[in-house]
C-alpha cells in the first residue's frame, strides 16, 4: 500500500486508534442492526449479523495484538486490507441480506460505507504518504464495485450510487492528501528536533569535555609547583644533611637513605600524577582497555575478585558517549572501593543493536537508594545528571547486605 520502507516504525498511537475503530466499528453495527430489528425490517436470524461482525472484528484485533508480527512491513497493510474486506462484507453482503430490499436504500448504504472506510484512510494517511491514499481508494472502490456487481443489487447501477462512490472517493483524496501533508511536516519536525538534541548533547559533551582538559592541566601545573619543586628540594637537602651529620655516622646514614628512597619515590609518583592528569585514559587506550585498567586497579585496591566481561573491540563510538561510559564507570568503581567492602566485583559491556550496556554488580554490603541524600553523595547526583544529559537508562539496584547493581543503557 504505497511505498513501504523495511521495517518502517509504526507512528507512536497507530495501532491503539485502529483497535478503537474496530470497536467503534462493531458498536455502528450493532446499532445499525437494532434500529432495523425493532422497525421489523429483519429477515431470517438477525444476531447473524452481529456475529459475523463479531468473529471478523475479533480476528482482526488479535492480528493486530501479534507483537512478533509487528515488526514486518507488511504486517499493517495486511490489517488495513482486511479490515476494507471486512466491512465491505458486512455492509454490502451481510446487511443486505438481512434486510428487505425495499425499506434499504442507497443513501443508507453510501453513509455507512463511508463511516467505515473513513477510519481506515486517516490511519494510511497518517503511516504512509499521499501515494499511499491513491492506493486505498482505488482497492476500496474497486472491492465495492465487484461486491456489487456480483451481487446483482438494482440500485447498483443508478446514478444516485455512482454519484455517491464518486464525491466519496474525491472526498477521502482529499482528507488523505490534508493528512499526509501534515504528518510529513510532522515528520520532519520530528527529524529537525532529534537532529536539533543530538546537536545539544554533542555541544554539551565538548563543553564538558574542554573543561576537565582545562581543569586537567591547572592541577597539573599546580602539581608541578608546589609538590614536585617541593620533593626535589627535599632530596637536596637531604643529601646535605647526610654529608655534614658526623656524630652518628652509621644511624644517620640509615635514616637519610630510608629518606631520599622515600622521597624519591614520592617523587616519582608525583610525575605519574601529573602525567594521568594530562593525559585521558581513553585517548591513549582506548575504551575497553581504559575500563579493563579501572576494574584491574579498583578490584587490586580492594582486594576482591573480578570478573571481566568485555567485547574484543567496538563498533566505532563518538567521544561523548565513550567518556559518558567511561566516567560511569570510574563513578561506580570509585563508590565500590570507597563503601561496599565487596568481596568481588564483576564489570560487563555488551554491544548489541546499536545499543551499548554497561553493568557493574558487587556483593559489598549495599545501600537503600531511596534513603541517599543527593546532596551528600554527589558522585550518584553527577552520575544521574550525565545519563540524562545523553539520553541513556541508569538503573541502580541496591538493598543492605545484598551488594549493589549499576546498569546503564546507551544508544549509540
Amino acid at each position: 500500500m504505497g511505498r513501504m520502507k523495511k521495517n518502517e516504525p509504526l507512528e507512536p498511537g497507530l495501532l491503539r486508534i485502529f483497535r478503537i475503530f474496530l470497536l467503534i466499528q462493531f458498536g455502528l453495527i450493532a446499532l445499525f442492526a437494532f434500529i432495523h430489528m425493532h422497525l421489523g425490517e429483519l429477515k431470517g436470524c438477525p444476531y447473524c449479523i452481529l456475529g459475523v461482525a463479531a468473529v471478523g472484528i475479533t480476528l482482526l484485533l488479535l492480528y493486530l495484538a501479534t507483537r512478533r508480527l509487528q515488526g514486518s512491513r507488511f504486517f499493517l497493510p495486511l490489517g488495513l486490507i482486511f479490515s476494507i474486506f471486512i466491512s465491505l462484507l458486512i455492509q454490502n453482503e451481510l446487511i443486505q441480506s438481512f434486510i428487505d430490499p425495499a425499506k434499504y436504500s442507497s443513501d443508507e448504504n453510501a453513509w455507512l460505507t463511508f463511516l467505515f472506510l473513513f477510519f481506515p484512510l486517516v490511519l494510511v494517511a497518517w503511516q504512509y504518504n499521499f501515494q499511499a491514499v491513491v492506493s486505498f481508494c482505488l482497492l476500496s472502490a474497486g472491492l465495492e464495485v465487484l461486491m456489487l456487481h456480483f451481487g446483482n443489487y438494482a440500485w447498483f447501477h443508478q446514478l444516485s450510487y455512482q454519484r455517491s462512490l464518486t464525491i466519496r472517493t474525491i472526498v477521502f483524496l482529499a482528507a488523505g492528501l490534508v493528512i499526509s501533508l501534515i504528518m510529513k511536516r510532522q515528520r520532519e519536525q520530528r527529524q529537525e528536533l532529534l537532529a536539533a538534541n543530538q546537536q545539544l548533547r554533542h555541544y554539551a559533551a565538548t563543553l564538558e569535555q574542554l573543561a576537565v582538559t582545562q581543569e586537567r592541566n591547572r592541577m597539573a601545573r599546580e602539581l608541578h609547583d608546589t609538590l614536585a619543586h617541593t620533593l626535589s628540594g627535599l632530596a637536596v637537602q637531604l643529601e646535605a644533611v647526610r654529608s655534614l651529620w658526623q656524630s652518628e655516622p652509621e644511624k644517620s646514614h640509615a635514616m637519610l637513605e630510608d629518606s631520599l628512597l622515600t622521597t624519591r619515590n614520592g617523587l616519582t609518583e608525583s610525575r605519574h600524577a601529573i602525567q594521568a592528569l594530562r593525559a585521558s585514559p581513553l585517548e591513549d587506550l582506548g575504551l575497553i582497555l581504559a575500563l579493563r585498567n579501572l576494574a584491574e586497579s579498583a578490584a587490586s585496591r580492594t582486594g576482591a575478585a573480578l570478573n571481566l566481561e568485555l567485547p574484543a573491540n567496538l563498533e566505532k563510538l563518538s567521544p561523548d558517549i565513550e567518556q559518558s561510559l567511561f566516567r560511569v564507570a570510574q563513578e561506580a568503581l570509585e563508590n565500590v572501593v570507597r563503601h561496599a567492602e565487596a568481596k568481588s566485583i564483576n564489570v560487563r559491556l555488551t554491544q548489541e543493536a546499536h545499543r551499548l550496556t554497561l553493568s557493574i554488580r558487587d556483593d559489598g554490603q549495599g545501600f537503600d537508594p531511596e534513603k541517599v541524600d543527593n546532596q551528600k553523595h554527589l558522585g550518584l547526583m553527577g552520575l544521574w545528571e550525565r545519563v540524562e544529559l545523553f539520553g541513556g537508562n541508569l538503573q541502580i539496584k541496591s538493598k543492605p547486605g545484598h551488594g549493589t547493581l549499576i546498569s546503564l543503557e546507551l544508544a549509540q
